[in-house]
């Protein structure tokens, strides 16, 4: 108890595959002329952070905090979480 566990999470994220989005679809009532739409080409590089804290409250149960992060230009996704670990 009373020790406090920290993790830092550094990271870099690379996109090999072809960045273009093509969609093809075409509506119920005019099967026959399909169209294409392009959506937007994500960032081909991104850094990735994380950063967990935790500690134990009891002999078998501990409580955590983490933060997820990917950050590419434009493109962003966060995520945080907490919670009780118990273990029996």
């Amino acid at each position: 108890r009373d020790k406090l566990l920290a993790q830092l999470r550094l990271g870099w994220s690379h996109e090999y595959a072809d960045t273009t989005r093509p969609v093809s679809v075409s509506f119920v009532g005019a099967p026959a002329s399909p169209f294409t739409t392009y959506g937007v080409s994500p960032t081909r590089d991104g850094a990735v952070v994380g950063f967990t804290t935790s500690t134990a409250v009891a002999d078998a149960a501990s409580i955590y905090a983490r933060y997820e992060g990917n950050i590419a230009g434009q493109d962003s996704s966060h995520a945080f979480t907490a919670g009780v670990r118990v273990a029996w």
